[in-house]
């Protein structure tokens, strides 16, 4: 499966999502509030408040990631079981996973790449975050 970066970090890896054209993959996403680019919100808050909207239902529902085309939103990868899978479940689904990943924030194992949450995505002759190859994933060494 071909992989791309996610928006969580560990101090040395951006750590891999699946392919926003993996088969079997939805993305649920959750646009956040203006206020909290700029550092403003600790990683924290910011994902109590991704659990939060999953949990009421307030998502989108994509076949690509958007946290890293400048939408402000972190994009959560759940596993599509059947064409029509109850919604309720895929939220639920995304809501255990970000419930995990504020596990990890709160262990200090990862953190949020806030600069490809809430920033400009044109990058040169990348038309969005989600094109660039983390430049540790370059490396022999690195194995996910």
């Amino acid at each position: 499966m071909r992989v791309q970066a996610s928006p969580f970090v560990t101090r040395k890896h951006h750590i891999p999502d699946p392919c926003d054209d993996g088969d079997g993959y939805c993305w649920v996403s959750v646009i956040l509030l203006p206020d909290a680019r700029n550092g403003t919100h600790s990683d924290e808050a910011i994902m109590l408040f991704v659990i939060r909207k999953c949990k009421d239902g307030q998502t989108a529902m994509t076949h690509q990631p958007l946290h890293g085309l400048g939408d402000h939103c972190i994009s959560l990868p759940v596993k599509w079981n059947t064409p029509r899978q109850n919604l309720r479940t895929v939220r639920h689904q995304a809501a255990v996973l970000a419930s995990w990943w504020l596990v990890q924030v709160r262990q200090n194992r990862v953190t949020l790449d806030q600069e490809m949450i809430f920033d400009n995505r044109t990058m040169g002759e990348f038309k969005n975050m989600l094109d660039v190859i983390p430049h540790e994933w370059e490396n022999p060494e690195y194995s996910g």
